[in-house]
Order: C-alpha cells, then sequence, then structure tokens
C-alpha cells in the first residue's frame, strides 16, 4: 500500500513538472519568457499575456508549454504569417480581430468560451502592445462577475491603456475616465 501510494505521488510529481513529455498545466510566469513575448504578464494561472511576438516566439510558446494563441490583432496587422509559425510549432492559433477601441460584447463571448474550454491552456493571449488583451481581459473578468472597476484594474496590468479604457469603462457602465 505504501510502494503504491509513493509511485502515485512520484507520478503525479512528474506529470505537474512537465515530465514524461506531460505539458505543464500552467502559463509561465515573466521571468521565464524572455525577449521573444512583449509585454508578458500571466494574467491567470492558465493564461500568459502579450503585446508583440518576436522573433522565435512560436517555437518559445510551445517550448513553454502553450498549447494555444489567441491573437486580438486584425488581418492588416500580420495574422497570416502568425498562423502559418504558431501552427507550424505545432499549437493552436485562433484569431479574434479587435478592430475597435474595445472588443465588442460577442468578441468578449467567443473569448469566454475559449477561456472555459481546458483543452486550450494553457493560452497565450497577445495582440500588438497587451492594449486590447487588457481591454478584453476586463470585459471578461467583468462578465464573470468581478466588480467592474477591478476588473478595469485587471485589465490595466495586463496593458489597458486609457486610449481603450473609456470605451471599456462605457461598456461597463462606469464613469468616464478623469482627466
Amino acid at each position: 500500500m505504501i510502494k503504491h501510494l509513493a509511485a502515485v505521488a512520484l507520478a503525479a510529481l512528474m506529470l505537474s513538472a512537465g515530465v514524461a513529455g506531460a505539458a505543464p498545466s500552467q502559463a509561465p510566469f515573466g521571468d521565464e519568457v524572455g525577449p521573444a513575448f512583449t509585454n508578458y504578464n500571466r494574467a491567470w494561472p492558465t493564461i500568459g499575456s502579450a503585446g508583440t511576438l518576436g522573433e522565435g516566439a512560436a517555437e518559445k510558446a510551445k517550448a513553454l508549454g502553450f498549447r494555444t494563441v489567441v491573437d486580438l490583432r486584425t488581418p492588416q496587422e500580420g495574422v497570416a504569417e502568425e498562423k502559418t509559425r504558431i501552427e507550424g510549432a505545432g499549437l493552436t492559433y485562433i484569431n479574434i480581430p479587435v478592430a475597435t477601441r474595445a472588443p465588442t460584447p460577442a468578441q468578449v463571448e467567443e473569448f469566454a468560451k475559449l477561456v472555459a474550454d481546458e483543452s486550450l491552456m494553457p493560452m497565450l493571449v497577445h495582440c500588438a502592445s497587451a492594449n486590447r488583451v487588457g481591454a478584453m481581459w476586463a470585459l471578461y473578468r467583468a462578465g464573470q462577475g468581478v466588480d467592474p472597476m477591478v476588473a478595469v484594474e485587471e485589465g490595466r496590468v495586463l496593458g489597458l491603456k486609457p486610449s481603450r479604457e473609456g470605451n471599456v469603462r462605457e461598456q461597463l457602465g462606469l464613469p468616464p475616465m478623469e482627466e
């Protein structure tokens, strides 16, 4: 019985450490990613966020254990080339093109469905600067029942800037930003 428990504990430890080919179940912390991801943050234990993905980012994302990359950029921003690189590295690529100052309710709903799908985790969400990521995160979190001001603060941590925050606040029914 003790040997059996020890074997189970060892197997669990090996899987959580990524041994035996198992992918890590969590997004890495910022000190692990290096320069391939600009403005990287760990939004959630299973979600990383970033701005531009630099040279070698697809391979780095795969090596770090990400399974999915969600790109919030529009087609004019090079998404076709990125899709090829991401899928070439063996990762799932999903594009939700946010062209407006804040994601639409339909885009937030699509994002929420992705976040709920454990098979896509760990997930890296990015755009050009992380501003759209912060906007998406704030709206998503508020939709999950988080206090809207707390959701906006979380969005700011991930990259939400004043250029999009006003529209996010408007969607959440918050007062306008102070000048």
